[in-house]
């Protein structure tokens, strides 16, 4: 329950926090204490009718998610730069409180949110990819040259014929069209990030289209492992019997997994539709996601 104090003015325990918070920053920046706290309370003053709206709480926030009112206020920024300045604000306002400003758990929401908002973003599975597919084409290249020695093991035998299998082959050409779907329908081509954060993204205004793209090639691509696990066999999985229905080894292929090409056609002449459908079905029936 709020408890008794005025709106537009911190409370002074927060005010004390706050201000030692500013001095940690400043000892690990070239900023002082007195600067970045300043540069707080501007941002406090200048989105004040969001942030002084209600009575400070006994407590700081501590929901799970954001409200409806927070995540509106972050979304009616005019750009990046505004909005990366409404989050923090949001960030601040959950973790003020009667007792004072939480440092450590302002830190966890400004790093969880942040994250959270760029989920759908290409970059990191794209880089992810490109050291996988590195590995593994040193990995082969390694193993062929030691079959190649005149004395090889039977290990490394062994690995020659497990990089032959049928499945196995088509997975490594398959990540090499997911990564071409990350570049092309991710925009994540060329692009590399450490930050994770939506709000301090190195690519600033073009996150927003990063995450749109992402999105939409992110759903895109599930329907094609989706497909690919439901129509391709391996040599490692059998399905359950009572699940033997959503699969289809004995038919012919309609999609080619490792063409680029092909699967991009798939989504415009409506195959990857009837995947769809398929995919639904499957999650009505089996309640699976």
């Amino acid at each position: 329950m709020a408890q008794a104090s005025k709106k537009g003015k911190l409370p002074k325990s927060a005010v004390r926090s706050l201000m030692e918070y500013c001095e940690k920053l400043a000892s690990e920046s070239n900023d002082s204490a007195a600067e970045i706290f300043r540069g707080h309370l501007e941002l406090m003053k200048k989105y004040g009718d969001f942030f002084f709206s209600d009575l400070w709480p006994q407590k700081p926030d501590g929901g799970l998610g954001l409200s409806e009112e927070q995540a509106e206020f972050i979304e009616e920024a005019k750009d990046y730069v505004e909005k990366c300045e409404r989050f923090q604000v949001m960030c601040l306002k959950r973790n003020i409180s009667l007792e004072g400003f939480d440092p450590e758990h302002f830190t966890g929401e400004f790093n969880w949110f942040g994250r959270q908002a760029c989920w759908d973003c290409l970059v990191p599975e794209a880089m992810e990819l490109r050291k996988q597919i590195a590995a593994g084409e040193q990995r082969r290249k390694e193993n062929e040259e030691a079959k190649n020695s005149g004395e090889p093991s039977w290990m490394t035998k062994r690995m020659h014929e497990f990089y032959d299998l049928p499945d196995v082959v088509r997975s490594c050409r398959m990540r090499l069209v997911e990564l071409r779907f990350c570049d092309e329908i991710g925009l994540a081509a060329g692009k590399n990030c450490e930050v994770r954060h939506r709000y301090e993204c190195p690519y600033g205004e073009e996150s927003e289209q990063l995450v749109r793209s992402g999105g939409r090639g992110r759903i895109a691509w599930r329907l094609v492992e989706w497909y690919d696990s439901h129509w391709n066999g391996t040599h490692t999985v059998i399905p359950a019997a009572c699940e033997m229905k959503w699969y289809h080894f004995d038919e012919p292929s309609v999609i080619d997994v490792t063409s680029y090409e092909d699967v991009m056609k798939a989504t415009e002449d409506g195959r990857l539709q009837s995947v769809l459908e398929e995919f639904k079905k499957h999650e009505k029936e089996t309640g699976s996601r």
